[in-house]
């Protein structure tokens, strides 16, 4: 439950527009391989949701220390005046016109206030009752041609489903057995991507 915390998402381009300031004095030493790195969210068995944020940092007004800063403040202002809110920076990099950062999230209802995304992982039936709409038709990631509606979905209780407009690939703790018609899955099943272009959340059920 929120006690004023205004919602924004956090993406690095909003910040680093405040960041304009100073030239930027350095970077870290610590590399990264930005040719296989991108944006992307990893769903953990614990129930923790990471982000990894990439974005150009090109500038040379653009400033590593008012970036870091301004993230810090952000997340600190979240803790303190959200209830139960946890959320924790791992890593803030800057390097070669690129900025890297690492965000941890103790649950998705964390990560969905934070960024002001729909993110919801749970059973169907909690889904139901937390008010999302399960009148819709998912096909099966391996045969497109299998599939399962909302009776279905209920039904399915050893699955949870993933609800989300976030629009960055999202790396399961398990594998999609069904999905909306906006997503996209990798082979193995495990990371998921809702259409840029998509004008309604990502549904998947997985386990």
């Amino acid at each position: 439950m929120t006690k004023g915390f205004s919602c924004k998402r956090i993406t690095l381009k909003r910040i680093i527009i405040l960041c304009s300031v100073l030239m930027i004095t350095g970077s870290t030493a610590c590399g990264f391989g930005k040719q296989t790195e991108q944006t992307e969210i990893t769903i953990s068995k614990d129930g923790t949701v990471s982000m990894q944020i990439i974005e150009s940092f090109d500038k040379p007004y653009y400033d590593k220390e008012e970036l870091q800063q301004r993230i810090l403040a952000e997340v600190a202002s979240y803790n303190r005046n959200v209830e139960n809110g946890n959320i924790s920076v791992e890593k803030i990099e800057v390097e070669e016109q690129s900025a890297k950062v690492i965000m941890v999230y103790a649950g998705c209802e964390d990560y969905a206030q934070f960024n002001g995304n729909i993110f919801f992982i749970g059973s169907a039936a909690e889904a139901q009752e937390a008010g999302y709409d399960l009148d819709t038709v998912l096909s099966g990631a391996e045969d497109a041609m299998e599939t399962v509606g909302m009776s279905d979905m209920l039904m399915m209780t050893d699955h949870r489903i993933l609800i989300t407009d976030s629009k960055e690939p999202i790396t399961l703790d398990g594998k999609a057995d069904y999905i909306s018609g906006n997503v996209t899955v990798s082979k193995n099943k495990k990371t998921i991507t809702l259409a840029q272009d998509a004008d309604a959340p990502a549904y998947v059920m997985f386990q």
